[in-house]
């Protein structure tokens, strides 16, 4: 049995490999369950013991054992069995590795490239922990890191090399005193023991490795690889690589490292092994495979430039059987092409038996896979699961943390305590009402004061229970305060502790209701370990400890606990989404392979931010490009054996255009110089375009909604006769509906706010100042204190004050000067302020009121009445005010006229009407002088009066609809409050096409 074997590249290995297994056991039943079968992973372990059971006839077969080398992880190395792993020290978490890392990055000054913050130090030590283990595995010595930076190359490398140095003997120390080895080292020192092991005492039961090539380079696996070449029963299966064993084409191939085959080709040489005597392995599991002329035409296309031979030879009618069963799949973006996806796993699904897959490397995208198939009734089985931070138990633990760090700002704390996890020991119902009423009380509009003292003072009696709940929750866990720093092991049990007491309810204790579900466990278990893990962490200030949390739940430090599975229905069997590792050693009748992009698959060649590509192969480091050709190795094996397979990329990722995966480009330009042949285009694109497309359009028509007289109001004051003329729509869902849109959550410092405080600082300073000017020092301690008063009335906000004082300043001293002058030169005699009045309309179907509060009436020496009104935005414009489309300034002046005002008698004659927009920018404050008569000499209160009359009969007495915006040029700028109620952009579409 033993020696390098081979599977071809268009043959289904993991099959194939099941049955040469099967016929090199013959007869005795027991001779496989002796063979020792290790593999790249444990998802292969699994699959090939799948693979046995139709070679079985429908039998008892007694399997082989097997084991996963791939990942190397400790836990892998395990399965080995090895007595001598008694005498290995035992391995660090990786938690525990993470958390003394971070403290020796915490020590680096900034000046030096050290972290700013307990986050940046956090990950930072995750790429020193991946650096370490690579330079374990690849055999680097770190006592040989000086001079890997010399003179020549930018300072920055080496202040980085200085930097490195201490914290790796630092390292070193650390786990020599803890009596603990390192992850990587660990895991070599396994395989190398394994490998001595069976150099002194071979086996006698055959061992085989199968399916070990692109990633089986580094010096610990080639020993123990050696090793089993020269067990008598040893074997090495490789996946083939359709190339003919031609030396100069092999050496190219070893010197390319981005090449499907260049770590098969280092690792032949690294055992002394000549493609040419490579053995065939001789077994043909009875299913379907890809055609062979598909493996010859990939590995053309992938060829290095050095041997170039078929691109300079067309021959199509050779290529063209290769291109039987492969499609490309082109989507306008990612959610297209998720679409699309979920489309082609669906339609192969009709296929009796068929085993369908997604193989991507980008999770965002596989998401939306999974997404788009539980739209088809199909669970996906996502391989890599739901990362656990997303999770709601690890969601709620992060909301919580935000909303403690941020002072309980409005969106934080209300993300936080309507999470379906927070019931605070109260009724879920109870809960959300008491959540509700703060909401009202004190969240909407600007962002009110920090803490939750301020919010007590907005949200008066309503929101106390619930404050005073919160508080007793949270506990010690309240603040997060800059100053005194708090050890991180405190701060995550006093964040564990409140979310427990937050997550209670009334019948169910917050454990149970926090670490429930599928990811329950994974959570409580990672929460444990970091909880182990960050007593070797040093003391940080408390405010950085949100995003320190969140730092803790997305790094990689234990798969089996950073993921979980999805939640639901159980998965469907012969649908999976994969990730490049998993999808090892796969073929499915149908394929697709997705996120072919640059930077997703491959990724980018990232030296990483220790060393720098000179720095690592001075080291001994392999290239950065090595990474691409193990995941091109993985393209080329699911492209080559699987029946079907789609190549996907999408033109679009993130609103910025992508550049196709370089493996695409040179089949394409390969195919292409073939007498122009081309990859076929997969239908899908289409499929998904015509999906949520209907049969016919059917747009809604402007809506006009007509409610019987009993529902028409009878009062109209001048704002909501100027909606009634630009939108009667808006009018009738304001004032029939009685409907108020609720001010945003942070809302900011608007138009209308500062309008209310410069209208109720003039109110004051009006009531104070009397109609004699007091005096300069009088007439400014009145506005200062109306001001001040004013501001009082916004409420604990202080940033909205801060900004808002200044302004309402330069406001006044603009006041001063004006009223000044008018007051001494006799202009004005008296003035009313914040004045409401009244008259009725009498029209022939009925009577109508008409109400108004007018900012300011001031009575002239004259005799005459000036109607001011106070504007801190734009002020109408002559042309507006005569035309009617802004009939406040009119519609004062009829009621005033018609005695509607207390202490005005009827018949008053207004000589002046004038808008003073104030703004407290440069100029503060200006003038706007408008005429008493039209053009034609008519009073313009008498036009109001009778064009209101008009309106009224129309709409409030009459049967008139409440048409949506019937005259766009009088209608207000940008989207109205009730626009989407109208569906205002779907019927004026529908209108501008003609529809």
């Amino acid at each position: 049995m033993g020696g390098i074997f081979a599977i071809p590249a268009h043959r289904r290995f993991l099959p194939d490999l099941a049955a040469g297994l099967l016929a090199r056991a013959g007869r005795d039943p027991l001779a496989l369950a002796r063979t020792l079968v290790l593999l790249p992973t444990r998802r292969a372990a699994r699959g090939l013991q799948e693979a046995f059971v139709p070679l079985a006839g429908g039998g008892a077969l007694l399997l082989p054992r097997m084991g996963a080398l791939a990942g190397l992880s400790a836990e892998e190395a395990e399965d080995l069995a090895l007595p001598a792993l008694l005498d290995l020290p035992p391995a660090v978490s990786p938690a525990r590795r993470q958390a003394v890392l971070a403290g020796f990055v915490a020590k680096v000054p900034t000046r030096l490239g050290g972290p700013a913050t307990p986050d940046q130090a956090w990950r930072m030590a995750g790429a020193l922990a991946a650096f370490l283990d690579e330079a374990a595995l690849e055999g680097c010595d770190l006592d040989s890191l000086d001079g890997l930076a010399p003179e020549n190359l930018a300072q920055h490398w080496q202040i980085t090399l200085a930097v490195l140095k201490p914290i790796a003997a630092a390292w070193q120390a650390w786990l020599s005193e803890a009596g603990l080895s390192d992850i990587g080292a660990r895991r070599v020192a396994v395989l190398r023991a394994q490998a001595e092991a069976w150099r002194q005492a071979p086996p006698s039961h055959p061992v085989v490795v199968a399916g070990i090539g692109a990633g089986g380079t580094i010096p610990a696996a080639v020993e123990l690889l050696q090793a089993v070449k020269e067990l008598p029963a040893g074997a090495i299966v490789l996946q083939d690589s359709a190339e003919p064993p031609q030396e100069a084409l092999w050496e190219a191939i070893r010197a390319a490292p981005t090449h499907p085959f260049a770590g098969q080709a280092r690792l032949l040489r690294a055992l002394g092994v000549a493609p040419r005597d490579i053995l065939p392995w001789g077994a043909e599991a009875p299913l379907p495979a890809a055609p062979p002329e598909r493996a010859a035409l990939l590995a053309a296309a992938l060829r290095p430039a050095e041997a170039d031979a078929p691109w300079r030879q067309p021959a199509p009618a050779r290529w063209q059987a290769g291109l039987q069963g492969l499609s490309r799949l082109a989507a306008a973006d990612a959610q297209a092409e998720a679409v699309a996806i979920a489309l082609l796993l669906r339609e192969a699904l009709e296929r009796p038996g068929a085993r369908v897959a997604l193989v991507t490397p980008d999770r965002d995208l596989a998401r939306r896979v999974s997404a788009e198939c539980a739209r088809h009734g199909i669970t996906a089985d996502d391989s890599a699961g739901e990362p656990l931070a997303e999770t709601p138990g690890a969601a709620f633990l992060r909301l919580l943390a935000a909303m403690v760090g941020a002072r309980f700002a409005p969106v934080p704390l209300l993300a936080c305590l309507k999470h379906p996890l927070a019931a605070g020991g109260m009724d879920r119902a109870d809960w959300l009402a008491a959540v509700r009423r703060l909401e009202l009380a004190a969240l909407r509009g600007t962002r009110p004061a920090p803490g939750l003292e301020a919010l007590r003072a907005l949200g008066g009696a309503d929101a106390a229970p619930l404050l005073d709940r919160l508080r007793d929750v949270l506990g010690d866990f309240a603040e997060l305060p800059e100053a005194p720093p708090r050890r991180p092991a405190e701060l995550l049990a006093a964040h564990v502790a409140a979310a427990e007491r937050l997550a209670a309810s009334a019948d169910r204790a917050g454990p149970l209701r926090l670490y429930a579900g599928e990811e329950g466990e994974p959570l409580a278990r990672h929460l444990a370990d970091l909880a182990e893990a960050l007593e070797e962490a040093p003391p940080i200030p408390p405010a950085a400890w949100p995003a320190l949390f969140d730092a803790l739940l997305e790094g990689p430090l234990a798969p089996s606990v950073r993921a979980v599975r999805g939640r639901g229905s159980d998965p469907h069997p012969r649908v999976a989404i994969l990730g490049l590792l998993e999808a090892r050693l796969g073929a499915f009748d149908r394929v697709v392979l997705a996120g072919l992009e640059e930077g997703v698959w491959p990724p980018q060649a990232d030296a990483g931010p220790w060393m720098s590509r000179p720095m690592r192969r001075a080291f001994g480091l392999p290239e950065p490009e090595a990474r691409i050709g193990r995941v091109a190795a993985d393209f080329f094996t699911l492209a080559a054996a699987s029946s079907e397979v789609v190549l996907s990329a999408a033109r679009r990722r993130d609103g910025a255009p992508t550049v196709p995966a370089r493996w695409l480009l040179r089949l394409e330009a390969f195919l292409s110089g073939q007498g122009g042949l081309a990859l076929p285009e997969s239908p899908a694109a289409g499929w998904a375009a015509a999906l949520d497309r209907p049969a016919a359009v059917a747009p809604c028509a402007r809506p006009a909604p007509a409610p019987p007289a009993a529902l028409r109001p009878r009062r109209l004051s001048p704002s909501s006769a100027r909606l009634l003329i630009s939108d009667p729509y808006a009018f009738y869902a304001q004032q029939v509906l009685r409907l108020r849109p609720l001010p945003p959550l942070d809302e900011d410092a608007g138009a209308a706010d500062f309008g209310e405080a410069v209208h109720a600082a003039m109110a004051g300073f009006l009531a104070a100042l009397g109609p004699r000017w007091p005096g300069r020092e009088a007439a400014e301690a009145a506005w200062a204190a109306a001001s001040e008063r004013a501001l009082a009335a916004v409420g604990p906000r202080p940033a909205l004050l801060a900004f808002w004082r200044p302004r309402l300043a330069r406001i006044g001293a603009h006041v001063l000067a004006e009223e000044e002058a008018a007051r001494r030169q006799g202009g004005v005699v008296a003035t009313l302020t914040e004045a409401s009045g009244r008259i009725l309309l009498s029209r022939p179907l009925g009577t109508v009121e008409l109400f108004a509060r007018a900012d300011r009436l001031d009575r002239l020496a004259d005799g005459g009445w000036r109607i001011l009104d106070v504007k801190t935005g734009t002020a109408p414009t002559k042309p507006q005010v005569l035309s009617g489309s802004h009939p406040q300034l009119p519609l004062e002046a009829a009621i005033l006229e018609g005695g509607g005002f207390p202490g005005i008698a009827a018949g008053a004659t207004v000589a002046a009407l004038a808008y003073w927009r104030l703004t407290g920018a440069t100029p503060p404050g200006e003038l706007v002088r408008l005429p008493v008569a039209t053009e034609a000499g008519e009073p313009l209160a008498e036009v109001a009066r009778e064009r209101l009359g008009a309106l009224a009969d129309r709409f409030l007495l009459g049967e008139a609809p409440f048409l949506s915006r019937p005259h766009p040029d009088k209608a207000r700028r940008g989207f109205g409050e009730f626009d989407h109620l109208a569906r205002v952009l779907e019927w004026a579409a529908a209108e501008e096409n003609g529809g």
